[in-house]
């Protein structure tokens, strides 16, 4: 995908991948989200009277294992398990391949 993306295809793209139930999900979720964390960011910083790390803020990976998990759900990539460098790891299958094929420009 780049700047040249047809704009229909990315609509489609985007379309289909919405239908799928954790986007559904995350969709939901980004109505409370805001809220949630500005309460866990009040509540640690009272508590260590001062700035909070991000790495203390445990709402933020939300978003990313949410996307992941639609996707190998929805068969768009799959979860590699025999790879020594990582915890886990993933790869688009053909079906993610060929979605991506279509937001590439011609």
């Amino acid at each position: 995908m780049n700047k040249n993306t047809p704009n229909a295809a990315r609509k489609a793209a985007a379309v289909e991948l919405a239908k799928l139930a954790p986007l559904q999900e995350l969709a939901a979720e980004l109505q409370d989200y805001p809220v949630r964390l500005i309460t866990q960011l009040c509540e640690l910083a009272a508590k260590r009277q001062g700035p909070v790390p991000d790495h203390t803020i445990t709402l933020l990976p939300y978003l990313g294992e949410t996307t992941l998990r639609a996707l190998v759900e929805g068969g768009y990539a799959e979860r590699v398990d025999d790879v020594s460098y990582a915890i886990n790891a993933y790869l688009p299958t053909d079906k993610g391949l060929a979605l991506a094929a279509t937001l590439t420009s011609s």
